[in-house]
């Protein structure tokens, strides 16, 4: 699953195209760089996100190469993480799962709090080295641990994460903490197996990227677009896809248009693979009190906010909370006034957001997690 650029500020402190032909000779002892794409840029005013490596599923490299993992996102945050285990699926149900190392969001019991808000995991968060991942100091994967870039976000310029592959021939992968499917298969081959050219791995890069943007994006721009309507026994029902979805790439946006429904009916956003929430008004995302994501220090009994390690005491103490106004549904959810606070909570799949259409007006609506790209407009009509 997860989250946006809202992601900045509280962490301060797939399917390939086609197979990448193994055709050039080892350089012998000389190490090579390989450049992955994390994510891709989508056309211009599109706010889609690629939850995908490029090139993938796999890649090979010889023991010492370089990797550069390149990050290209207008929207997501992501990580780079990479792990003895030659299945990421396996990996992330053992080590993912509740009460897994690397589980998203703990109760902060778990690292020393008394009040069992949510926080996100340091694990994940934080790079595992703070002091390596640079083109002169690159991490290096030996397999005997875990490396973790931590949370990257879109910038200017993009920000890279280098890791010096040591392992031993064999079998690993690496995978982004944040959006389950976004995986790659990792070889480290023999001197004497011939793999991929680095070129022939941008090539194939730029190939898949073009083709998910072709395909993908657009299939997911246009399930971000649909909406459907239907008379049930129990009245109208309006159904709004919360974004849409295809193949790992995701078009983070409403439809265009305002959707028009009339008194009485029922409102239902659909969840989908990417987190969101559907929440009145717009404006609820310039309010701190509902941000997504919100940051304290850690002390006894009430803990006082925080917008970096800097403002605590002990800065250890500094932690990140899903504030829960965003991510559990009001209890009201009905629309009877334009400017009231109404909220879906956290949609995924089997997750939906449903509200009932009181009275008439324009109601606007965001997406607490993903911003103001992501917002759209309701009319209910008498």
């Amino acid at each position: 699953m997860i989250v946006s650029r809202l992601f900045r500020v509280a962490v301060v402190g797939v399917v390939a195209v086609g197979t990448i032909l193994a055709v050039a000779p080892n350089a012998g002892a000389v190490s090579q760089t390989y450049t992955v794409k994390v994510d891709g840029q989508p056309p211009t005013g599109e706010s889609w996100s690629f939850l995908r490596f490029f090139p993938g599923p796999s890649i090979s490299v010889h023991q010492g190469d370089v990797m550069d993992f390149a990050f290209s996102s207008t929207d997501s945050p992501h990580t780079v993480t990479l792990t003895d285990d030659a299945d990421p699926a396996a990996w992330r149900g053992t080590n993912q799962a509740p009460g897994g190392p690397y589980e998203l969001f703990v109760p902060d019991s778990q690292l020393g709090g008394d009040d069992e808000s949510l926080i996100l995991n340091p694990s994940v968060g934080a790079p595992s080295v703070p002091t390596c991942g640079t083109s002169a100091n690159p991490c290096a994967f030996d397999s005997t641990k875990i490396v973790n870039s931590g949370i990257q976000f879109p910038n200017d310029p993009q920000p890279s994460f280098f890791v010096a592959v040591t392992a031993p021939v064999g079998s690993y992968s690496f995978l982004c903490l944040l959006h389950p499917g976004m995986e790659v298969k990792l070889t480290v081959a023999d001197a004497a197996t011939t793999v991929p050219t680095p070129q022939q791995v941008s090539n194939s890069a730029a190939q898949q990227l073009k083709q998910a943007t072709k395909i993908d994006g657009s299939a997911a721009d246009e399930m971000a677009q649909t909406v459907t309507r239907k008379n049930l026994a129990s009245g109208p029902i309006v159904k709004i896809n919360a974004g849409g979805f295809a193949n790992n790439v995701t078009a983070n946006e409403y439809p265009d248009k305002a959707v028009k429904v009339h008194v009485g009916d029922q409102v239902r956003f659909i969840g989908m693979p990417e987190i969101h929430t559907a929440t009145f008004p717009k404006s609820s995302i310039g309010d701190p009190k509902y941000a997504f994501l919100q940051s304290f220090c850690e002390q006894v009994g009430a803990d006082t906010p925080a917008q970096s390690p800097a403002d605590c005491s002990d800065p250890t103490k500094f932690e990140t909370i899903a504030n829960p106004l965003a991510v559990g549904p009001s209890k009201n959810l009905n629309l009877g006034n334009p400017s009231a606070f109404r909220n879906s909570g956290l949609m995924v799949p089997g997750a939906n957001g449903n509200f009932i259409a009181k009275k008439p007006g324009t109601y606007t609506f965001i997406c607490l997690v993903h911003g103001p790209e992501m917002s759209g407009k309701l009319k209910i009509a008498a």
